[in-house]
């Protein structure tokens, strides 16, 4: 499971994908579930809190994901 906790104006929010590979998935569509200008405020890939993500934004994580 991969848990993305980000802020949208301010206000925190949590959004699961089953994968990581869903969320690159997600990524991809036409409309994604996030814009990539979203800030991520914490990740966590089944039940690990660090997953070594040192970026800032939802296409950062992308990107990373994506490598």
């Amino acid at each position: 499971m991969l848990e993305i906790t980000y802020l949208i104006n301010g206000e925190r929010h949590t959004i699961d994908f089953k994968s990581p590979a869903d969320f690159v998935a997600d990524e991809q569509l036409e409309v994604p579930s996030l814009q990539d200008h979203y800030r991520v405020v914490a990740v966590k890939v089944a039940d690990q809190k660090d997953v070594n993500f040192k970026g800032t934004s939802i296409g950062d994580l992308y990107n990373y994901f994506l490598d």
